[in-house]
């Protein structure tokens, strides 16, 4: 049997290396800033909630009133519930209610609320009525 050699390279690290490497490293730590950036800003922020209808349509149940909810603030809203009421002379006639279990900051959610009676023919009432910090 022949013997082993063993060769040894000695290797420096070419450019591509180092440019890679680089920009990997102002990547990370830029996208640490922009976090710890929004982390820092949203303390005491709030959630601003508000609601729109956006359709109204007759269904083989009743009628489905489409909405969206949207969140203007900097802070996410939790267990968010949508209240919908039908009301007849200031008296409640039919009330809804849907909970949204996140709405994010700066974002919206889409939902609808089913009644039994025709919305055209009461005053509608449609709001956000709470929601809890994550």
């Amino acid at each position: 049997m022949a013997g082993k050699q063993s060769k040894r390279v000695s290797r420096n690290p070419h450019w591509i290396e180092w440019a890679t490497g680089a920009a990997s490293t102002i990547l990370v730590l830029s996208l640490i800033a922009v976090i710890a950036y929004h982390g820092v800003a949203a303390r005491g922020a709030t959630a601003e909630l508000s609601v729109a209808l956006t359709t109204t349509r007759s269904t083989a149940q009743g009628f489905e009133l489409s909405f969206i909810v949207v969140n203007g603030g900097k802070q996410t809203a939790a267990g968010v519930p949508v209240t919908g009421r039908l009301l007849k002379d200031g008296e409640p006639v039919e009330e809804r209610e849907v909970t949204f279990d996140y709405v994010p900051a700066q974002s919206r959610a889409e939902g609808a609320l089913l009644f039994a009676n025709d919305p055209s023919l009461y005053e509608l009432e449609l709001r956000a009525s709470g929601y809890r910090d994550p």
